[in-house]
């Protein structure tokens, strides 16, 4: 079993203490960092928005961002599984 560790973030402003393991703790670390970042990068943007319309805007785009890599995860299996076809049949016909 992998023992939980404490780790003190500071997201948007607020500071959190939230549970990780320590093989899991630089990647918690650096998706704080990166949804810091975006935050940061939209505010610049849209100085005057709300806060919360901005963290809303941060949190479509990387949604966004997810689905496209589902996708993408999604064609290279799909490219996996007619590769490993394509190699079965050219075994089937060198036999």
């Amino acid at each position: 079993m992998t023992e939980q560790i404490a780790v003190d973030l500071k997201v948007l402003g607020h500071n959190f203490r939230l549970a990780t393991t320590a093989s899991q703790q630089a990647d918690l670390e650096r998706a704080a960092q990166l949804l810091n970042d975006k935050y940061d990068e939209f505010r610049r943007k849209a100085p005057r928005m709300e806060p919360s319309k901005l963290i809303i805007m941060v949190a479509l785009e990387l949604m966004q961002e997810v689905l496209s890599m589902n996708k993408s995860l999604q064609e290279y299996e799909h490219c996996e599984r007619l590769l490993q076809a394509i190699l079965e049949e050219a075994e089937g016909l060198a036999e």
